[in-house]
């Protein structure tokens, strides 16, 4: 993974905004992109570790994985773009996206992408499944809001928090402060984030909120009163009656978090 530059990653994300209402192969961003007149060095390794950071933060969704350079990838549909049809500002969108993320002027490789952030999403992918029922679902999914509320409590809500509640949609209480005003939401469900020029909407299924940044989030929970270490029992209990090759990796996520 050490190939993959920040410039390179804006540019994936940069070519699936300007792609938004269609899906992409690698082979496809890299026609389009990185011709033969640039000369460059193993793309094809570098574009796939691209691919591979930006699926691990939620800022791609893999549409289909039937040949391995020929997967098709999009934006996912939790994310919204309302920009002029630009291309420097599609791309200055990218770099801010990212930077929600990272917190940093520059990322010059992938190796910083975190192993629990890897789990978090599986699991939250794996939670919106059929493998489970409708039940179990919910149970899951509180569970996994509560985890992933829990990571950001010492710092600002990163995006890869929002972007993986939305998935969830679970009932969350939320507060807002702007520069110039305040909101407080209760009982409602992320739907999807939409990105203009310099600021970002929240929609909820009851209401929808401005933000200039993350960090006018300033509280963030899960509707449900009870704590996070008893809803891990529960969920590891309703996971004992599935097939334990199917749940192993859940398991083992929610065990580490248990501690």
């Amino acid at each position: 993974m050490q190939g993959c530059t920040f410039e390179l990653i804006v540019n994936l994300l940069t070519y699936a905004i300007k792609n938004k209402e269609d899906s992409f192969s690698k082979k496809d961003f890299k026609n389009v992109v990185y011709t033969e007149e640039f000369n460059n060095f193993d793309i094809n390794e570098k574009i796939s570790d691209a691919c591979d950071y930006l699926l691990k933060r939620g800022l791609l969704q893999l549409e289909n994985s039937k040949v391995t350079y020929y997967e098709k990838y999009r934006l996912p549909e939790t994310i919204k773009i309302n920009t002029n049809d630009d291309i420097k500002v599609y791309k200055d969108l990218s770099k801010r996206i990212i930077l929600m993320h990272e917190g940093k002027d520059i990322v010059n490789n992938t190796d910083e992408v975190k192993d629990d952030f890897a789990d978090v999403i599986e699991s939250v992918d794996f939670s919106n499944s059929d493998t489970l029922s409708i039940i179990d679902k919910e149970e899951l999914k509180t569970t996994l809001s509560k985890i992933l509320i829990s990571l950001n409590k010492d710092s600002y809500y990163s995006l890869l928090t929002i972007l993986q509640l939305l998935k969830l949609k679970s009932s969350i209480r939320i507060k807002i402060k702007n520069n110039n005003s305040e909101f407080f939401a209760t009982n409602v469900k992320f739907d999807h984030i939409k990105f203009n020029d310099t600021t970002a909407i929240l929609f909820f299924d009851k209401c929808s909120f401005e933000i200039d940044s993350l960090s006018a989030i300033v509280e963030l929970e899960s509707i449900d009163t009870l704590s996070l270490s008893i809803h891990l029992e529960n969920s590891l209990n309703l996971l004992e009656k599935y097939d334990s090759t199917m749940v192993h990796k859940l398991k083992s996520f929610l065990k580490k978090i248990e501690g």
